[in-house]
């Protein structure tokens, strides 16, 4: 039984006709990662795949629709919480028979929707015409108009409107008495628009219409049916307005009701259509044969390697058959499938199978699999947080050394170290606990980010006792009581006996410092790539090339710290310079050295090539240690940065004089809202530089980060299930023909293998 975190790679040879049943039983494991196909498929491939991709792109779209019209967030869906007898079963004989099916449930009430919104919408026009009218007419009633004297009107024409408010100034100059012969009156209609009749000669007519649109009124009909003898009949504007309301109400009454009692559908609609697309893309990762059968290859743990295939077995007895290779991380490993030969077929046909495999594995296509092999990240729970660090440069892959557990170190020191203050410390400590316990629930990386931004605070908090900086001054003042003067009491490093109080006026122990951080930091990037060669049993270019590269940089490291810059010096006795050349030689000819020592991975090459190699690669590491150690002086850069942004604020504060209440409180405001700023700007600004350093300056050196996650392959089914039945309903006559088939073809190509051979060894 191999460790968890190890994999093994099956290839599972299935009939065509229980591709879909093989993909629901892998989904309901719940453990397999299935590999992605390799060789680029055919255009024939192609053109029976697009219309395929099409209907899932309509699906989505359509559902999307659907919801947006129906107002159905994800928030909804998610709250939906059923039993799963209640679950929504779909059953088809294929995907394509899914899709249609979908597709014909969302059209549905698609169409009742859309029905219903413009039943919505002509409803909606006509109550807001009707309360225009009902507005409008309030205002005629001091003109005392009834249907009589409407209809005696012979040479003038009545007629009432509304416009914009901002309209007022043209309506004047357009129908002033001088311009215009009429009379018309205005009166408040809403907000922003007001209404107005007017009575104007018959004759003018086309004038009239001309100056109206100008100012793009909209008439309100003076109709008869709403006027009586005595006036205006209200009675039945109200009845109308009630009966529009009353129908409004309906309509909107019944597209809740459409969202509220199909919730459950709908929610089983949204899951298998997300599961549509997964299993889209899982139904490409096949590998068509010969034959009318398909081979598709997923990893799976190898703790659960047996479980899965007997459950495979006990599903599908003698229609699968099964190969499996055990994927180690300290070796290479080829796609051979050397391993048994797993099957339930007759003893004839597996005799057959054997014999051929063992005639063909000669010419099978090799490949690593350690670099496609997924990688599970387990990490301490202290730790797992800076995974998201990790991923976001790339995920390990299976047989590298995850950096995770280092950088949980590494990167709260060097964002404290930039951003070194006791008080700005305790902040971030308690905004990233804050930040965790609001954000525990959600699945984004926030309550990660949030961890991080505490174990930051951490760092910035103790760094600050060593710069002895709390808020900018230095010492912890509460309420006029001092805790700690660090002017009189400055704290000293232990073992370096380097002191860091104000770096301000320490600039060059800082400096000595964040370069022997540089240093640490880069010397830990070559070890761990040291430890990756001995994990992989590359153990020679472990010594040559990681050990030769620490020795190098170190010999550098003393070379200049201990004798400075004086080359003369360097050339004298004792030689110091061979702190540095005996490094840099090995590093030239370790790997023409190692193809004479017959080392295995160094054979393909020439001894020329590999001279050449050594040569560039030892002047390209002179280069990279100058540039990659001078990059940690931004340690101190940011950290001077940090502390002198902190005392032009305080001394801001101190330019504010007066005594009181009041010029206390305004320089606590001043004082909080300074420190806010230079959290939030330059706490960005620091934690920029702190990734920089550990991408460019840390990673670089031992990580490739171009794995991929362990991620199963699982079709979600809270709310639905799906069935597919195709495979099921083959007849047995049509099965025992396959079977007939599938012997003859093998058996053909066995006798291909033996002429083959037989002319080959005459």
């Amino acid at each position: 039984m191999g460790r968890k975190d190890e994999f093994c790679l099956m290839k599972a040879d299935i009939s065509n006709n229980y591709k879909d049943q093989l993909l629901i039983a892998l989904s309901n494991l719940n453990t397999v990662h299935i590999k992605p196909k390799e060789k680029p498929e055919t255009m024939g491939e192609l053109e029976e795949k697009i219309p395929i991709v099409e209907k899932i792109n309509i699906l989505r779209k359509n559902l999307n629709n659907l919801f947006y019209r129906l107002n159905i967030h994800d928030s909804d869906i998610k709250n939906v919480r059923i039993k799963k007898s209640e679950r929504i079963e779909f059953k088809a004989q294929d995907l394509n028979e899914l899709i249609n099916h979908i597709l014909e449930e969302i059209d549905f009430f698609i169409n009742r929707v859309l029905e219903l919104q413009s039943y919505i919408t002509k409803a909606t026009i006509e109550l807001e015409n009707l309360e225009a009218v009902n507005t409008c007419y309030k205002n005629l009633e001091k003109l005392n108009i009834t249907k009589n004297n409407v209809s005696n009107l012979k040479h003038f024409k009545f007629k009432m409107f509304t416009t914009f408010s901002k309209n007022l100034d043209n309506l004047n100059n357009l129908f002033a008495f001088s311009e215009f012969p009429s009379f018309y009156e205005t009166f408040d209609f809403s907000d922003d628009r007001i209404g107005f009749y007017i009575l104007y000669p018959e004759d003018k007519e086309l004038e009239f219409n001309g100056r109206i649109k100008l100012i793009h009124s909209e008439e309100v009909p003076i109709l008869k049916k709403y006027l009586t003898e005595t006036g205006i009949n209200y009675t039945r504007i109200q009845m109308e307005l009630n009966f529009i309301k009353d129908l409004l109400s309906r309509y909107n009454k019944e597209l809740n009701r459409i969202a509220k009692d199909n919730l459950v559908k709908f929610a089983g609609i949204n899951e298998i259509v997300q599961n549509i697309e997964e299993y889209n893309w899982a139904n490409q990762q096949f590998e068509k044969t010969s034959k009318n059968r398909a081979i598709l290859k997923f990893f799976v743990p190898l703790s659960k390697k047996n479980i899965i295939r007997e459950e495979l077995f006990e599903k599908f007895k003698d229609n699968i058959t099964i190969e499996s290779i055990d994927v180690s991380k300290n070796r290479p490993i080829y796609e051979k499938y050397p391993s048994k030969l797993i099957t339930k077929k007759k003893a004839k046909l597996k005799s057959k199978k054997k014999e051929l495999k063992s005639i063909s594995e000669e010419s099978a296509v090799t490949e690593d699999l350690r670099n496609v092999t997924p990688r599970i990240m387990k990490n301490f729970f202290l730790v797992r947080p800076f995974e998201a660090i990790t991923k976001m440069y790339g995920t390990p892959t299976y047989s590298e050394i995850d950096p995770t557990p280092i950088i949980a170190f590494t990167f709260p020191i060097l964002f404290g170290i930039m951003f070194g203050d006791i008080g700005h410390g305790l902040t971030l400590i308690i905004s990233g606990i804050i930040g965790a316990i609001v954000f525990r629930n959600r699945k984004s990386q926030i309550s990660s980010f949030s961890w991080i931004i505490f174990f930051c605070g951490l760092a910035s908090f103790f760094i600050g006792f060593l710069y002895g900086e709390f808020f900018g001054h230095h010492k912890i003042e509460i309420f006029d009581y001092v805790l700690w003067n660090f002017e009189e009491n400055p704290i000293i490093i232990p073992f370096l006996n380097i002191q860091l109080y104000n770096p301000l006026g320490n600039i060059l122990s800082v400096f000595y410092f964040a370069i022997v951080i540089g240093i640490f930091h880069i010397i830990l990037g070559w070890l761990i790539q040291f430890l990756n060669y001995w994990k992989q049993r590359r153990k020679y270019l472990a010594f040559s090339d990681s050990l030769m590269k620490i020795f190098f940089l170190l010999g550098g490291a003393i070379l200049i710290f201990t004798y400075g810059f004086n080359i003369n010096v360097w050339l004298s006795f004792p030689y110091p310079i061979l702190f540095v050349l005996i490094p840099g030689l090995l590093l030239i000819l370790s790997k023409p050295l190692g193809k004479v020592l017959k080392v295995s991975y160094l054979q393909e090459e020439s001894i020329g090539g590999l001279l050449g190699e050594g040569s560039i690669e030892t002047f390209d590491t002179l280069l990279s240690i100058m540039s990659n150690v001078l990059s940690y002086i931004r340690l101190l850069a940011l950290a001077l940065a940090h502390i002198a942004l902190l005392f032009a604020i305080n001394e801001m504060g101190n330019l504010i004089q007066g005594e009181g209440l009041g010029f206390d409180l305004l320089n606590l405001i001043g004082s909080i809202f300074g420190n806010l700023i230079v959290i939030l700007i330059e706490g960005l600004l620091v934690f920029i530089n702190t990734l920089r350093l550990h991408y460019y300056e840390f990673f670089f050196k031992f990580y490739q980060g171009s794995g991929s996650e362990y991620f199963p392959f699982y079709l979600d089914n809270d709310y639905s299930v799906i069935t597919f039945s195709r495979g099921l309903e083959i007849d047995i006559i049509s099965e025992e023909i396959d079977k007939e088939i599938e012997i003859k073809s093998v058996k053909d190509e066995i006798d291909k293998a033996r002429s083959f051979i037989s002319n080959e060894f005459k």
